[in-house]
């Protein structure tokens, strides 16, 4: 019996002291300043992001699903170059938040503005530049954001800004800062 407990107590003792190197190899880990394209992706997509009155795309098929599903009324011509479709209560519920844009001289593309929590999905990063000191990034990339309704498969892209207006062929710029205890996090958008 007497052997028995011995070998119990060195096989404890030798769980404490693997648990306590453990424990003392993972209190020197640091988040990583390191930075690459993943880096940028998991940091964009890490958790839902605040938009305020950003504008994404959508397509002639997305548009008339929406207005089956009763998310925005039918399209009424303005003018010769100027078609929206009125949004309705169940489409504000998914935090579209003024009327969809189907023609408009400025715009090559139908597109509807946003306002609310996102889940972002990367398309495709662009380009990486150094901000204005060590620990901060601008990131250009391409993303949608995720909209929990049949309409909306995919990610809607988003719209980046060039020269001060919404444009669907410009990325979407991220301001991105180093945090020593979270690592890298998207702090805005920048326009």
């Amino acid at each position: 019996m007497r052997c028995e407990n011995s070998k119990y107590m060195e096989n404890s003792r030798a769980a404490l002291v693997a648990a306590l190197c453990l424990a003392v190899v993972l209190s020197g880990c640091k988040p990583s300043s390191d930075f690459n394209d993943d880096t940028a992706r998991g940091s964009i997509e890490f958790s839902p992001m605040k938009l305020e009155g950003e504008q994404v795309t959508l397509t002639d098929s997305q548009i008339q699903c929406g207005v089956q599903s009763e998310l925005w009324d039918p399209p009424t011509t303005l003018s010769p170059d100027h078609t929206t479709a009125h949004l309705t209560s169940k489409a504000r519920d998914l935090k579209f938040n003024d009327d969809v844009i189907i023609r408009d001289p400025n715009s090559r593309v139908a597109y509807v503005q946003v306002r609310g929590d996102f889940p972002l999905q990367v398309d495709s990063i662009v380009s990486t530049k150094d901000g204005e000191d060590r620990s901060s990034k601008l990131v250009e990339a391409r993303v949608g954001i995720k909209i929990d309704n049949p309409c909306f498969q995919g990610p809607l892209p988003m719209m980046g800004v060039r020269r001060g207006n919404f444009n669907a062929d410009a990325p979407v710029v991220f301001h991105l800062h180093f945090d020593e205890s979270i690592g890298w996090r998207v702090d805005k958008l920048v326009h």
